[in-house]
């Protein structure tokens, strides 16, 4: 996926337009606080804006990431933060700690049912007795009455001197319970345009509420979004916060 190798310079100029990013940091500040989380997890931490934002406010914060280059970057900007190497599905702490988060769309990368278990038992692994997983993950139920987007511009941006527009559509390509969409981009910088695809799965509420019962998660909160809205079935996202059950 070039958004993650070649774009990876430009990925989060590329995703603010469509972000809250001081909201984003904001929730979990005060979740964080609230539950008195001090050490976390940032898991697909891109190029580590929000591990340099928690730590700024006093947290110790690992990211880790399956994009060597987005670590690159990440390490370069945030020297002074700390990274790791690791598959969401598959990796392992050296110690646990009180919170895993997984934001943007990183968990819909998660394309079958033993993906998501083996990150949830992973994420249980990770955390401490009563720790907390907060996960963002796309709704189905707006995907499945829609179906497909054709490919549309949705954000235009500039970054040093190279200027990058964003044209995104979509299609639902398996509609059971697994619901798996194929996200098609193309990136115009400076006039060439870039093709990139993304299958992903998304999911329904009943369906996340029952993977964290499974694992041994208890379903604390699931809001609509990062002002903590009441989570709607024709919502876009849904943010999820569940604690670890002993």
């Amino acid at each position: 996926m070039k958004l993650y190798t070649e774009l990876a310079e430009y990925y989060f100029s590329i995703e603010e337009p469509s972000r809250k990013f001081s909201e984003e940091v904001s929730f979990l500040r005060e979740t964080f606080k609230r539950h008195k989380i001090q050490t976390a997890l940032d898991v697909g931490c891109g190029t580590g804006e929000h591990v340099k934002e928690l730590q700024a406010m006093g947290f110790k914060i690992l990211g880790v990431d399956a994009s060597n280059r987005m670590l690159e970057i990440a390490k370069t900007r945030f020297p002074h933060c700390h990274y790791e190497y690791g598959k969401m599905e598959t990796y392992v702490a050296k110690q646990p700690v009180d919170s895993v988060i997984c934001l943007y769309g990183t968990f819909n990368y998660l394309l079958n049912d033993d993906a998501v278990l083996n990150f949830l038992r992973n994420s249980h692994k990770n955390l401490k007795q009563a720790g907390l997983l907060i996960l963002e993950i796309w709704n189905a139920d707006p995907i499945h009455r829609i179906k497909r987007k054709p490919i549309t511009n949705v954000s235009s941006v500039r970054q040093g001197n190279v200027s990058i527009r964003r044209n995104r559509g979509f299609r639902l390509t398996r509609a059971d319970d697994i619901a798996i969409v194929e996200v098609n981009y193309v990136y115009n910088l400076n006039q060439k345009d870039l093709k990139d695809k993304h299958t992903m799965r998304v999911f329904h509420f009943a369906q996340i509420r029952n993977f964290l019962d499974d694992n041994k998660f208890d379903l604390l909160h699931v809001y609509g979004n990062y002002d903590g809205e009441k989570y709607l079935k024709t919502g876009a996202r849904m943010l999820v916060v569940a604690k670890k059950r002993s």
